[in-house]
């Protein structure tokens, strides 16, 4: 193998584990929330089965921010956790507080494009789709308020 190819694999392993190491780095050392959900639509003809959330968060996007700016949501360690305060700027947690970095919608409200999407065997979809509002997301998060889905539990 040549110099050139031997330096193209190393940059494209390198690139593939960039690309994981923050997920599992935010998966193993996170701090644990579990969120109300509420289910969308199940199916896309592209990418098969999954279940698309939403997460419930009962406080508006800060006045100042506009539709599409990143806005971090504070939570408390309840379950299911509640919003707290949202901020424009990553906030300083207190004591049991765990923070998600999301996007202001344009009606005010804040989604986590992040942490929507949990994929499913069909059968496990449709079980999913009817039991859903009865259940809570596992997230887990650092202080950067970066997130990870984990799972999907019974309240």
């Amino acid at each position: 193998m040549s110099r050139r190819h031997l330096i193209a694999v190393g940059v494209a392993l390198a690139s593939m584990v960039i690309a994981l190491a923050q997920p599992l780095w935010i998966r193993s050392t996170g701090d644990e929330v579990a969120l109300s959900l509420r289910p969308v639509d199940p199916l896309s003809f592209f990418r098969g089965n999954y279940v698309d959330l939403a997460y419930v968060v009962d406080i508006p996007a800060p006045l100042e921010a506009e539709p599409g700016d990143v806005a971090y949501v504070v939570f408390d360690d309840a379950r299911p956790a509640h919003a707290v305060r949202t901020t424009i700027g990553r906030p300083e947690l207190m004591e049991g507080e765990t923070c998600l970095r999301g996007k202001v919608s344009f009606d005010r409200g804040i989604s986590f494009p992040a942490i929507e999407q949990f994929f499913v065997t069909s059968e496990e979809g449709s079980r999913l789709e009817r039991e859903l509002s009865s259940m809570v997301g596992i997230v887990r998060a650092v202080g950067s308020c970066r997130a990870v889905l984990v799972g999907i539990e019974p309240l």
